[in-house]
This record gives structure tokens, C-alpha cells and sequence, in this order.
């Protein structure tokens, strides 16, 4: 494996770091390409993406982590191009970077959270791209409207009040801890019972969903070739945002048209515990190696 610090010409300069396999770059995979979650640098949260990128250069991967401007080592920008703008002309450029460096002509792009937001919307915009790990995404499947996003927002704050208390695997863990005073039982009390109410008081105010169909996009990207991977940890909210704007029927209507659905029991939104660390890894590990050409027959 061989790791390089790079500078990619853009904006105030992007900084990032490619790892590449050992042997050298298989030019019929794929080029992996992380970006950020938040504010959290190129190495992402729990140091997730230096772990993915190594895990995958032994399977013959090559990959790109690099931090957008003003974050990490990266420079600022001087010009007065909006962030929701900037990030993802930045992104087809660090593509652009490392097709000129490896003649690479493909690209799975990996994100975290806000990261997975803009790696659907690259997506869309770039044909290079043949597949998207979204990992804990929320807000990129109802449009840009914020009308709808308050609405959703209120909506799935109401689902995951409930679902953790009530169904998730840990809700005894979690019921112990507010008992031995670890964590606060009226927060807990309050959390559920003031969920319905803003809910209730969102009504009246553009809180209804209008018809729409929430995976027109997603639809979109499957006909064009590009696989999609929706996966969440059980302790995030994305869980119930992918919930409440499907329905309920999240990984079926994905799985129907073609894209895939995994939930991890018992982590966290940054998977602060190791062992979720490796089961993450290890689930992006399967997905990708789903892009390799299977043997010729002889």
C-alpha cells in the first residue's frame, strides 16, 4: 500500500491523501473517493475514512480522501461561490485530479452525513460516477425545498424519539442509564412527549408531505447504471428521516428499484464503538467488491 500527500488545484488549494494498493492501481475497479462528514477533516469521524481507504487498497482499490476548502489543510476560497455550490464543483474536480494522475475513468464517492448529501448530488450531475455509499444520510431525498425540510425535520425528530425509547436494541441499555441518573429522565420523558406536540403544532403551517415520489432520483441514477447504497446506524436519526419520507417502507421501495439498504444494530451516528468500526468497514468492503469484473470463463 502506498499513501501520498497531494494538493489538488482548486479554489484556495485542496489538500487530500491517496492511497493506493501495493501492487499497483487495478484499472478495471472503480477509484473511491471520501469526502467530508461536517467539519470533520479528510480522515473522517473515529479516523473511519484512513481505516475504509487502507481496508480497501488491499482489495485492489485506489482512493482519494481530501478536505473541501476551509477545512482540514485545505485553503479558502476568494470568491463568493455558495458553499452548497463550491463543495460539489470541488468534488468533480478532485475526480478531474485524479483522472489526469491515474487515468482513472470511474468513481464510487463515500460519505458520511452531510458527506452523503453531497455525494447523491454529485451523482447526479456527473456521469463518472457508478456508485454512491451514502452513510447516515439526511435531507437529500425531498428536494431543496425548506418548507418540507422543517416539516421532515419535525417529523423525524417524533420517529426517533419513540423508535430509540421504545424499539431500538439498546432502549434497555439506554432506560438503565436514565435510572442509574447517567442520563436525564425527564430529557428522556420530555424528548417523547414533546415530539407529538411540535408535530401537532407543525400542522396547519405546510407540515403535510405533498405527493411527490421520494425515490424519483434515486430511480434515476439506477437507470443510469450508478448503484446506490443507503446505509445507517440504528442510533441516527438519517434511520428515521429514510423512514418518514418513504413511509415506513424504506429498504423495500429501495430494494425495488435495484438499490440497497443496510442498518447497523447498535451504532452510532460517528461509530464511536470499535466494533462498529469494523462491522462498517466490513459492510463497505462487500458492497464494493460487488464492482469487480468477475473471472472470464475459460
Amino acid at each position: 500500500m502506498i499513501e501520498r500527500a497531494v494538493q489538488i488545484p482548486s479554489g484556495g488549494g485542496l489538500v487530500g491523501i491517496t492511497t493506493e494498493p501495493g501492487a499497483g492501481r487495478d484499472p478495471e475497479l472503480p477509484t473511491l473517493v471520501f469526502l467530508n462528514a461536517g467539519l470533520t477533516h479528510r480522515v473522517g469521524p473515529s479516523r473511519l475514512h484512513v481505516r475504509m481507504a487502507r481496508d480497501l487498497a488491499q482489495q485492489g482499490f485506489s482512493s482519494l480522501r481530501f478536505d473541501w476548502s476551509g477545512l482540514g489543510d485545505s485553503g479558502v476560497r476568494h470568491d463568493d461561490v455558495p458553499v452548497g455550490e463550491s463543495i460539489i464543483s470541488e468534488t468533480r474536480e478532485a475526480m478531474d485530479f485524479m483522472t489526469r494522475k491515474t487515468d482513472a475513468s470511474r468513481y464510487i464517492l463515500i460519505g458520511i452525513c452531510s458527506g452523503a448529501t453531497v455525494s447523491f448530488l454529485t451523482a447526479q450531475t456527473d456521469q463518472r460516477v457508478v456508485g454512491v455509499a451514502l452513510i447516515n444520510a439526511q435531507s437529500h431525498l425531498h428536494g431543496d425545498s425548506a418548507e418540507l425540510g422543517e416539516a421532515l425535520r419535525t417529523r423525524t425528530i417524533t420517529r426517533h424519539s419513540y423508535r430509540i425509547a421504545l424499539r431500538s436494541s439498546f432502549r434497555s441499555k439506554n432506560w438503565r442509564k436514565a435510572l442509574q441518573g447517567k442520563i436525564s429522565v425527564g430529557g428522556v420523558l420530555q424528548s417523547m412527549l414533546m415530539a407529538p406536540v411540535r408535530a401537532l403544532l407543525g400542522r396547519g403551517k405546510g407540515a403535510a408531505l405533498p405527493a411527490m415520489d421520494p425515490v424519483a432520483q434515486v430511480r434515476a441514477l439506477r437507470d443510469r447504471g450508478v448503484r446506490v447504497l443507503h446505509l445507517y446506524s440504528e442510533g441516527d436519526e438519517g434511520l428515521d428521516y429514510f423512514q418518514e419520507v418513504l413511509g415506513g417502507q424504506g429498504a423495500e421501495r429501495m430494494a425495488a428499484i435495484g438499490a440497497e439498504t443496510e442498518v447497523m444494530l447498535g451504532a452510532n451516528h460517528v461509530f464511536t464503538l470499535l466494533w462498529t468500526q469494523d462491522r462498517l468497514t466490513a459492510a463497505v468492503r462487500e458492497w464494493t467488491r460487488s464492482f469487480a469484473k468477475p473471472p472470464a470463463a475459460e
